[in-house]
């Protein structure tokens, strides 16, 4: 036999630690990706509606993602100690977790929603929105905000399922939420039958219907699995194992999205059409992010139930696992993206000013699939491990440091334009994939004495 085939081979041999972590990385993956096609079907179909209205619903990325910060910071720690009880054979317990945060934090998502709503035209400003597609932001954003609440209370809902490993449950859920969003979107921007012609008002409207979709079906299933026994009322046994693991997780998720703000904003300075594509790729890069995002999730979850055991010999089966598969999965997104790249650019945009720019930026969102996925993994395999301060440090310098003033750097001094802006980005993730690498490697040099 040849012998690259018997490498392959070896290298796609399935162990039963690979098919415990494709059953419970796959549909956290696919949830992922599932998730963004939301805003990409919504930015495809409001792209027939020109390069402003485009710009116009990208606007509100960051703040969305600024409001989601908090939530998702929550829902992983959530996640992460569910599993340890799951680990510990204690799920009761993670129903309690789970209502107790619920409880405690839900009245700081309202408020900060609130704020948002008062003083959406300012961060629409500050963010860089133009003059000329303002007045369309505020139409989308002032309805899509409802939606960020629903998904910001079906995260926290969520999270339980994944510790738990029950990664397909919330992909159906979250796929049947996603195809009504489309299909009410559709009727709502074209004005499909009875139905009036919206435009951006139908893209926002067709987003809350789907995130409320999700978060009442998300109830029922925690319900039907008595997932919402235990106590409401938050002890101080729970803040005291709770506000520890959420300082680092909050603190990685704050620096990201710092980072990204200012990232974003000096994106949004370069122009209507720069902006246009930037906000087109960066919509397609985060298909792989997501799915690397859900492979991050499955190792924390895997991580954290072998912690709860005790068991060292499965962390480091699934931590191997997660790399050797991430790898496989970067390759072909690497190999689709860049054979694909022109044919993917015209399906969101057909504006020839536009087209052989995408093009270009779509080459660096091809390159950066493997450090995304590869950072991805080893973050979810530190924070499984009790290391989410570690996380959170080299996130800070890496994303809410290093990036912008590189960024800036390529952009007001080199003026490299919007290929500037990726250079950024893809040094950017190499060196956050560099980080948690040599951390995990650690971990793996020092043994299980230092978290068993």
């Amino acid at each position: 036999m040849d012998s690259s085939l018997i490498s392959w081979t070896r290298i796609l041999r399935i162990s039963e630690y690979d098919r415990k972590y494709l059953h419970t990385a796959l549909p956290a993956a696919w949830e992922g990706v599932l998730m963004i096609l939301l805003s990409n079907v919504d930015l495809i179909m409001v792209g027939t509606l020109g390069t402003a209205a485009v710009a116009a619903v990208s606007i509100f990325t960051q703040p969305r993602m600024i409001l989601l910060t908090l939530a998702r910071s929550l829902a992983a720690v959530v996640t992460l100690l569910a599993a340890e009880y799951y680990g510990k054979e204690e799920p009761a317990s993670a129903g309690s977790l789970m209502k107790q945060t619920l409880f405690f934090w839900g009245l700081l998502l309202g408020i900060a929603h609130l704020i948002f709503y008062c003083c959406l035209d300012d961060i629409l400003l500050w963010m860089g929105a133009e003059s000329s597609y303002l007045p369309e932001a505020l139409l989308y954003s002032n309805i899509a905000l409802s939606a960020v609440f629903f998904s910001s209370v079906t995260a926290i809902l969520q999270a339980v399922p994944m510790g738990f490993g029950e990664t397909a449950a919330v992909l159906r859920i979250n796929l049947r939420g996603n195809i009504f969003n489309i299909i009410a979107s559709a009727f709502l921007i074209f004005g499909i039958g009875p139905f009036p012609a919206l435009g951006v008002q139908g893209a926002a409207v067709g987003t809350v219907l789907g995130a409320a979709c999700a978060m009442a079906e998300t109830l029922w299933f925690l319900r039907r699995e008595h997932l919402f026994e235990g106590e409401l009322l938050p002890s101080r046994a729970y803040f005291k194992r709770f506000l520890p693991v959420f300082g680092g997780v909050f603190g990685e998720q704050g620096c990201e999205r710092i980072g990204m703000v200012l990232y974003t904003r000096m994106a949004a300075e370069l122009g209507t059409i720069p902006y246009a594509v930037h906000a087109i790729c960066m919509n397609f890069c985060d298909f792989y992010y997501c799915f690397a995002g859900g492979l991050g999730k499955a190792n924390m979850a895997l991580a954290g139930q072998s912690r709860g055991k005790g068991d060292f010999k499965a962390w480091e089966r699934y931590l191997s696992s997660g790399m050797r598969w991430g790898c496989i999965f970067s390759v072909l997104s690497f190999l689709l993206t860049f054979l694909l790249r022109e044919e993917i650019f015209s399906v969101y945009s057909n504006d020839g000013d536009a087209f052989a720019l995408g093009s270009a930026i779509l080459i660096f969102v091809a390159a950066v699939s493997f450090p995304e996925a590869h950072a991805m993994i080893c973050s979810g395999v530190l924070r499984g491990s009790g290391k989410t301060t570690q996380v959170a440090v080299y996130s800070f310098l890496s994303i809410t440091v290093f990036r912008p003033v590189i960024t800036a750097f390529f952009l007001y001094y080199m003026e490299w334009g919007l290929m500037g802006a990726w250079l950024a980005l893809a040094i950017d993730q190499t060196t956050r994939a560099v980080c948690s690498h040599f951390l995990v490697r650690r971990i793996l040099s020092q043994e299980k004495k230092i978290f068993f």
